[in-house]
């Protein structure tokens, strides 16, 4: 006569999946070192400031500014160009570096024409290395590159490049340490303004007037697909090999 066994206590209890945001951040923050791998940035996808002050959004329209962000992930780059900007005949830098920390960037595994090991002891990143433009400026360009998003974007909206270039971005960092400081709150907490500064001649982004993003909960799911786009290499497809001056020597005192 068979028996029936009674079954055995146990004291494990179930593990439900992780559901908070922090918990789907975190498991797909895991998946970026394969991610950006797959993917490139569409460079359609940045915002550009024409010559007359106007800012050139992906969607081809254009305005004057001010506009409203909401910065959802940014990131340092330097990138080196040996000859100096033609909207004609637009290349691929010689030698270029994106990652979180300006202070330990190292040229991308496909940059065609390395420059140094690292940023912070290349001769092209020293001031007065200048090539081209202000002689006591620097050869390579210092930038901060932020993922954007509008303020009442939904999970559908693809996300923008927006680029602080080398005279805004301290600009941009004392926004953001502000933000942190004022607020105790990240980018993508504020929507941000972007507007041209008006001091200046040339089209230089300027970043302000903080205000509460109520959406940033939902925005902020978009943050890891934001650093795969600008943590992407870039493509060097139409890069050519060009003669650059040697880079000048400053003398430390």
């Amino acid at each position: 006569m068979a028996t029936t066994r009674t079954p055995k206590k146990t004291t494990a209890v179930a593990v439900k999946p992780a559901t908070n945001l922090v918990s789907v951040q975190e498991a797909l923050k895991a998946q970026l070192a394969t991610l950006s791998d797959r993917i490139t940035p569409p460079t359609g996808a940045m915002i550009r400031a024409t010559q007359d002050k106007k800012m050139l959004l992906p969607d081809g329209t254009k305005t004057e500014g001010p506009l409203n962000l909401v910065v959802i992930d940014f990131v340092a780059g330097n990138a080196f160009y040996p000859n100096p900007f033609d909207r004609n005949n637009i290349t691929p830098p010689d030698c270029y570096a994106v990652g979180e920390n300006p202070k330990t960037l190292t040229p991308a595994a496909n940059a065609p024409n390395k420059q140094a090991k690292t940023c912070a002891e290349c001769p092209r990143n020293e001031w007065g290395s200048a090539i081209y433009g202000n002689p006591k400026g620097k050869a390579c360009n210092n930038e901060r590159i932020m993922a954007v998003l509008p303020p009442d974007s939904d999970a559908n909206t693809p996300l923008w490049l927006l680029k602080a270039s080398t005279t805004a971005v301290s600009n941009f960092d004392s926004y953001v340490a502000e933000v942190g400081r004022t607020y105790q709150a990240m980018p993508v907490q504020m929507i941000t303004e972007v507007k041209f500064n008006e001091a200046e001649t040339y089209a230089q982004f300027n970043f302000g007037n903080p205000q509460p993003n109520p959406n940033f909960v939902e925005q902020s799911a978009r943050q890891s697909e934001a650093r795969a786009m600008l943590l992407a290499e870039r493509d060097m497809s139409g890069w050519k090999t060009t003669p650059t001056a040697a880079p000048k020597k400053t003398v430390k005192r």
